[in-house]
């Protein structure tokens, strides 16, 4: 589990750090102390935890959590903010999809019940399994939509990359355009980010901002990102 720490506290920050390495085994957490640097971070990297302090340095958590949002592969990732306002508490849950909250001053066990309950959430979420059908002339394929790295628009035809077996295969789909597809995985985590091009946000491992390319777990090819759909990947205006 990627974690990503948004904290200014230096003595917090480690003990958060210490937490999160003692409590949650095949973790990897990375620390900033302001909000633009995890920003910045959160967009080239792929992050199933964000432990946010409400109070940074050059700006609210409460803002950097509006701008992570804003990026489609992080709508529904898990968020726990370190705070010691109450009064931000309300608008967080209701605006932001907050997952938890710790409060200051907090205890090891509430940071150890916080961190196992989002966890088992994300075991959860991944065990999940939704598959979809395509029905072709002679085949119908079935796909679990968790095993489609990104799909591709190929002159009249649809390529679906596909993992299988450790190793990524491309299915030839007649009949179907991409804004079908888009339909289909509509309620997945798919987004759009070039006009021939659909991604799985979950198999994204990493994002170069500067050169406009997406690139996907277990596959060398680079997937451009389209001056269009700028905005919606990369959360800029």
């Amino acid at each position: 589990m990627k974690i990503l720490l948004a904290e200014d506290d230096t003595t917090i920050r480690q003990r958060l750090i210490q937490s999160v390495n003692n409590n949650i085994i095949n973790s990897e957490i990375t620390s900033y102390k302001s909000a633009n640097e995890t920003l910045c971070y959160a967009k080239q990297n792929k992050i199933d935890l964000f432990i946010l302090d409400i109070q940074l340095t050059d700006y609210k958590g409460t803002h950097l959590a509006k701008q992570i949002r804003a990026i489609p592969e992080y709508k529904f990732t898990p968020i726990i903010f370190i705070t010691a306002l109450a009064g931000e508490e309300l608008m967080a849950y209701r605006e932001l999809k907050c997952y938890s909250f710790i409060t200051k001053p907090f205890t090891e066990q509430e940071i150890y019940e916080a961190l196992k309950e989002v966890q088992e959430y994300i075991e959860n979420v991944s065990s999940k399994k939704k598959t979809i059908r395509i029905e072709q002339k002679c085949y119908i394929f079935e796909y679990d939509v968790n095993q489609i790295s990104y799909i591709e628009s190929y002159g009249k035809q649809i390529l679906i990359h596909v993992k299988r077996n450790h190793t990524i295969e491309v299915d030839q789909i007649a009949g179907y355009s991409l804004k079908g597809m888009m339909e289909l995985l509509r309620d997945c985590q798919f987004v759009q980010c070039h006009k021939s091009y659909l991604v799985n946000c979950n198999e994204i491992s990493r994002i170069d901002k500067s050169n406009n390319i997406i690139y996907i777990r277990e596959n060398e090819e680079p997937i451009p990102i389209g001056n269009k759909f700028r905005e919606l990947i990369l959360g800029e205006r």
